[in-house]
């Protein structure tokens, strides 16, 4: 597609705020011309070792370990879409039906829904070098000014732009209105001297 954007969407399965904005920018996705690369950042590695560290960060390993292990097993365009495909079967888990993600049954249900091998899951789990590749990309980003999720970074031919948390949203647009916040959203982006914009709660 001519002009495609590309961009790279950090999330954690158990962020609300996180996943208000990937079901945004899925929209987005259908209006505008956006491929979106999925990647992780652990809300219980922000957190370790910290007073706001919760029961509730824990529960995204499971998830996250099975994406880095299918990274491996897929090339890296399948591999996106069976994260993506998995991250939605988990937010929805989690985020609408209010199930633990973090417990085996919720998790072999989303693989099964998607069409993937309950194996997937004692493999991911056994090999602790899951772990380490969940570690990995989530240092990455952090160490490029990543802080929370939703993190989103912009990849042109002009190079990334830099780590950008939000938007974070209380409703998900849809159709030309997700396109609408999305235009706005990559222009201020793109302005070097952004630094943020924030309402009271």
């Amino acid at each position: 597609m001519d002009n495609q954007t590309s961009l790279r969407f950090y999330f954690d399965p158990v962020c609300p705020w996180a996943w208000r904005t990937s079901l945004w920018i899925r929209e987005v996705s259908k209006v505008r011309p956006l491929a979106v690369e999925w990647d992780f950042l652990s809300l219980q590695a922000v957190n370790k070792g910290k007073d706001s560290l919760k029961e509730t960060h824990f529960k995204s390993e499971k998830g996250f370990r099975i994406m880095a292990l299918l990274r491996r097993k897929y090339g890296p365009a399948e591999a996106n879409q069976l994260i993506d495909k998995l991250y939605l079967e988990l937010g929805q888990a989690t985020h609408d039906r209010k199930e633990d993600i973090g417990e085996d049954r919720v998790v072999l249900a989303a693989l099964k829904n998607i069409g993937l091998d309950a194996s997937l899951l004692t493999e991911a789990m056994e090999d602790s070098t899951t772990l380490d590749d969940v570690l990995d990309a989530h240092n990455k980003i952090v160490g490029q000014g990543g802080f929370g999720v939703p993190t989103l970074v912009l990849q042109n031919t002009g190079g990334t732009t830099k780590p950008a948390f939000g938007p974070v949203i209380d409703r998900v647009p849809a159709g030309d209105d997700a396109g609408e916040l999305w235009d706005r959203v990559e222009w201020m982006m793109q302005r070097p001297e952004f630094f943020e914009l924030k309402r009271s709660r």
